[in-house]
């Protein structure tokens, strides 16, 4: 039965789902409150100190242990515009149970918060509220880019940190727009995929401190994290900038801060995320559920960044959020899933069908052995080859050398040791396993024998990433070698330290064309990421297997424990490509030994020839004769650093910590 009271008309709702949403005859409520016993809804004109309207949650509107209330008319101040437009543009809300006010869970939008590392007085906490987005926005027919993870080309980023600095040429600076015009450089580089670090609204103030000063390098600047809105330059905060496990965090609502527009990051994410697909460029979300989080939250909230925002997929914790529960989701099934671990026997046990491949591993595994071999560790030969061929039958893997959590790839071969000291914590915070070489001089240097030796290792390192089976994953800023002068755990820095520096040196330009071709090669060749794994046995009878690991000798693979030499070979002819094509015999030999090794060539089929393409000891791409490929003669040849690569039949000599990439047509 409708109620009336001195705003609003009001009556028992019932129709899932939880938060705010348009129902048949109105705008209903509903929030999940099976204990408490004094109830109310709270409505509040945007700002103001004292509520417009109570209304008290009886009985009545309870169904099991959840409250469903429809606000049905408005009694005063629409002038023309429908109830959803009025809540929308004029009410904040706020529950409260025995007394203590609470912001709904499912809140589409929180007000008060769009004003970054903004340390708040008792008053203004007060005023950080749920609010309501009831705003159209034309999609103009976008839907999910469902590009198979084998294409992949992943970019990990912070929101903020990635255009904050002020050399970034953006307008809108650490915002979604920020984002947006950045797009014509992500597509120069080649990425094809986001994986966006928590973007959804969280508490970044963790609390009043000072944070010590880099000592052993430049110090901070002055576009640091002194307190934002304070003025008083000599007061930081610590904040939570990467958004793991924040106070107060609400996983259905956009980070308003992260918002241009402060009254509308509601449509300016959409925007965001309408503007990237458009181009061809998928956006996945990294969410950290904390905890203790309710099972139901944490479904409906992914299906809401699905349905409501277009999301391509997401990076969970499956430690929180039990994987079973995902992909059983009708509508979470559909988009990608990254996790750190999946069980194959498990899923297929429960019937479920992941034969589009949606789900992928996520884990250090494969960052820790690349970095252990690329170093020259004793006995890993085996356990590279094994990462670098890895292709799972009922998911994907994604690769990476460097990710949020650790050095950079500059720091990687910059350090020996984590430098914290800045984050306040007398550098205790961090892993102290990076697998880390500084390749003979702690941290920034001008030897140019060291220079040389780092720039070499870098291109080895993104050499192994994107030639590896699996999904490549950069760390956005790794393109132009981004340091964070040794920290490898800056959670807690907005400066410098984890803004990107768009403006280049001349070595930064350098590994910037590097990875961009890499990147290009990557998907010239298809037998370089497969969507299944390829035979390590030629059952087709093609002359070579569709995969062999090899060492100095041909198909003599050596796992010993001194050896730090290995070659692996990959036969275009296995690959199934949509045009029925093939593709060409690739042979990567990795010589991570400091000295110069004599290595044999595979015999090829008759008719062809081994050709150089990429040596990564000088840091040349190799132009090579363009091949006939069966049934798709419309492919282009790639442009290269150095014309007519140099032909070898029999042996070719690596140099120390580098590797060669042959081509054989």
């Amino acid at each position: 039965m409708e109620k009336k009271n001195k705003l609003f008309n009001v009556k028992p709702g019932d129709t899932l789902s939880f938060g705010v949403i348009m129902a048949a005859s109105g705008v209903q409520f509903s929030v999940y409150l099976p204990d408490e016993k004094d109830c109310k809804l709270k409505f509040y004109y945007i700002g103001r100190k004292e509520p417009a309207c109570v209304i008290p949650l009886t009985d009545e509107y309870k169904r099991g242990g959840v409250y469903f209330i429809t606000i049905t008319g408005i009694n005063s101040g629409s002038r023309g515009r429908s109830l959803a437009q009025v809540l929308s543009q004029d009410f904040e809300y706020m529950y409260e149970a025995d007394g203590k006010e609470f912001i709904d869970p499912y809140a589409h939008i929180i007000h008060g918060k769009s004003t970054w590392g903004k340390v708040m007085e008792e008053s203004q906490k007060r005023l950080v509220r749920g609010g309501i987005c009831f705003d159209s926005f034309d999609w103009e027919g976008d839907r999910q880019i469902r590009r198979p993870f084998s294409e992949v080309i992943l970019y990990q980023l912070h929101v903020r940190g990635y255009t904050k600095h002020s050399s970034s040429g953006v307008r809108h600076k650490g915002t979604y727009k920020g984002l947006v015009e950045k797009i014509p450089y992500m597509k120069e580089l080649g990425i094809n995929a986001l994986l966006l670090l928590p973007c959804y609204e969280f508490n970044e103030v963790q609390e009043e401190r000072p944070l010590y000063h880099i000592s052993h390098a430049e110090p901070v600047a002055k576009e640091d994290n002194t307190r934002n809105g304070s003025n008083s330059e000599s007061q930081h905060i610590k904040l939570n900038y990467w958004g793991y496990g924040a106070d107060n965090t609400y996983y259905l609502a956009p980070k308003s801060a992260y918002s241009a527009d402060k009254r509308n990051p509601v449509c300016e994410f959409k925007n965001f995320v309408k503007s990237f697909h458009k181009e061809g460029i998928e956006v996945l979300m990294d969410i950290y559920f904390k905890p203790g989080t309710n099972l139901c939250l944490m479904t409906d909230c992914l299906r809401k960044w699905v349905l409501d925002y277009h999301i391509d997929g997401f990076r969970i914790n499956n430690e929180v959020l039990p994987c079973i529960t995902v992909v059983s989701d009708p509508v979470l099934s559909g988009v990608k899933i990254l996790a750190s671990y999946w069980d194959n026997d498990f899923l297929n046990n429960q019937g479920i069908n992941n034969s589009g491949k949606l789900l992928a591993e996520y884990n250090e595994g494969f960052m820790n052995d690349i970095r252990k071999f690329l170093k020259s560790d004793e006995g890993m030969t085996g356990n590279f080859a094994g990462r670098f061929k890895r292709n799972e039958p009922g998911y994907s893997v994604i690769n990476f050398v460097a990710h949020v959590n650790g050095f950079t790839l500059m720091d990687l071969v910059s350090y020996d040791v984590k430098h914290n000291e800045a984050n306040g914590e007398r550098n205790t915070d961090g892993t102290d396993y990076n697998y880390s070489w500084n390749c003979g001089a702690e941290g920034r240097s001008r030897k140019q024998t060291i220079v040389v030796k780092r720039m070499r290792q870098i291109r080895n390192a993104l050499l192994m990433l994107m030639c590896s089976q699996g999904t490549p994953m950069l760390l956005a800023g790794d393109e132009f070698g981004n340091t964070q002068l040794g920290n490898n755990n800056a959670y807690c820095h907005d400066n410098l330290v984890t803004w990107l520096n768009w403006k280049h040196s001349k070595r930064e330009t350098e590994i910037l064309e590097y990875v961009k071709k890499l990147i290009l090669f990557r998907k010239e060749h298809p037998v370089l990421h497969q969507p299944q794994g390829l035979p390590m046995s030629d059952i087709k009878g093609y002359g070579l297997p569709g995969l062999s690991i090899h060492g100095t000798q041909a198909w003599r693979a050596d796992y010993s424990n001194y050896n730090r030499m290995v070659g692996l070979l990959f036969n275009g002819d296995y690959v199934n490509d949509n045009e029925g094509g093939t593709d060409d015999i690739i042979y990567l030999i990795f010589n991570m030994y400091w000295e110069s090794k004599t290595f044999d060539l595979p015999s090829l089929p008759a008719g062809r020839k081994w050709y150089v393409a990429i040596t990564t000891y000088d840091d040349m791409f190799y132009d090579i004769p363009v091949k006939k490929k069966k049934k798709n003669k419309g492919r282009q040849k790639t442009a290269r650093d150095k014309k007519g690569g140099m032909e070898l039949q029999r042996k070719t000599v690596v140099p120390p910590r580098s590797v060669v990439v042959f081509i054989g047509r």
